[in-house]
């Protein structure tokens, strides 16, 4: 929902990526498939934390920056491959159905896998059955965020904005929660206090799985209100603005099919 709003900007980091994948020919399917691979070995860098999080003391401290930086730069990187995919499927006019169906179901895989090497990297908690439990928790739940938005538009229900977590907020607040868990314990070993138990992460994640239940709750309160009938001029106003988004995006998307039909091949 927060990044909803400073959705404007992104054209702005996107375009240079996107008009080098339109020159050279990737497709969007293709796209999404190499951003699946980099979340992939993103996850198995969470999954051994000892070799990159928590490995100050056995590689020099100059390098230890960038080396324990290794998966959440993969992480996020794989993210904004995944933000890329559409924009060359739109300026392209390769949308299709069984690509926003690889799409959306690569990016449950990318979840799932991410979770799974946070969980076996032990980084959601301290207690091997408690990190099974929250880390399960968490990865239910946010598959329900998905699809509770998915079958809700099925419906005709506006989903877009509802709920604090979604995927591009997830994606932000992990990234946030790994950095500062990393300073700290950078920070610790720097000065070797030895004072730090790595308590920050796990206390953070179980906020964040809260938040993602949070939104859950939300988006089924939300869709039951709509089906129901119980906001009809909030609808009425979600709905008139959404036609006016779809006939704006319509003729962007028009343009930009004739302005790529009009560029000369070098």
């Amino acid at each position: 929902m927060v990044l909803n709003n400073f959705r404007h900007l992104l054209p702005k980091f996107t375009n240079g990526p996107v008009k080098f994948c339109i020159k050279h020919k990737i497709t969007p399917n293709a796209i999404s498939i190499i951003g699946f691979f980099v979340s992939t070995i993103a996850a198995i860098g969470f999954a051994f934390p000892n070799k990159f999080l928590y490995n100050y003391t056995e590689i020099t401290p100059w390098f230890y920056w960038w080396w324990a930086g290794t998966p959440i730069i993969l992480f996020f990187l794989g993210g904004f491959i995944d933000v890329i995919d559409g924009s060359v499927a739109r300026k392209t006019g390769k949308s299709t159905k069984f690509g926003a169906f690889l799409d959306s179901t690569l990016d449950r895989l990318s979840d799932a896998i991410i979770i799974l090497g946070l969980m076996y990297g032990q980084l959601i908690f301290w207690d091997e059955n408690w990190n099974y439990m929250i880390g399960f928790i968490s990865l239910i739940t946010m598959i329900l965020i998905s699809y509770t938005r998915s079958r809700a538009e099925l419906e005709g229900v506006v989903m877009a904005g509802i709920g604090l977590m979604e995927r591009g907020d997830r994606y932000f607040i992990l990234v946030f929660g790994y950095v500062i868990e990393w300073g700290i314990f950078a920070i610790d070993a720097q000065f070797s206090t030895g004072l730090y138990s790595k308590w920050f992460f796990p206390v953070f994640f179980i906020i964040y799985t809260l938040l993602c239940m949070q939104t859950l709750g939300v988006r089924i309160l939300w869709t039951y209100k709509w089906l129901n009938n119980k906001m009809p001029e909030k609808v009425a106003k979600i709905l008139a603005k959404e036609e006016e988004k779809a006939k704006n995006a319509f003729n962007s998307e028009k343009n930009n099919i004739n302005e790529n039909a009009e560029e000369p091949e070098n």
